[in-house]
């Protein structure tokens, strides 16, 4: 028993245990990326954030939006914790810039429209 468990308490039942991610690390690294950029396009648009919460539901959107089209097998809260923390860690200076560098600016609406949002 380790020392946190004589002063916190151990359970024996552990809700709290994340299951294995179902996705390839490539693919969470990848939509990392793509929501990285598409959070800094929604900030720069709305002038709002949607870190937290928000985020994770729109990253749950866009993956079953791909398990509907069968791009993806099946995902879990596991991969979309991955998505939004490789989303989060990204550099909002960088990725404005490249977003902005590469023109991606239309294709976030499209994003929006393909998981239902608009």
């Amino acid at each position: 028993m380790g020392i946190f468990d004589k002063f916190l308490g151990k359970t024996k039942n552990q809700k709290g245990k994340l299951e294995p991610p179902l996705l390839e690390e490539q693919y969470h690294g990848l939509m990392g990326l793509e929501f990285g950029m598409y959070l800094t396009w929604v900030e720069d648009t709305t002038k709002k954030s949607i870190m937290g919460k928000e985020l994770e539901r729109r990253i749950k959107m866009f993956l079953q939006k791909e398990k509907k089209l069968k791009r993806i097998k099946a995902f879990n809260k596991t991969d979309i914790m991955y998505i939004n923390l490789m989303a989060l860690s990204c550099d909002i200076k960088s990725m404005q810039k490249e977003r902005k560098k590469n023109k991606l600016d239309a294709r976030w609406p499209l994003m929006e429209k393909h998981i239902g949002l608009k």
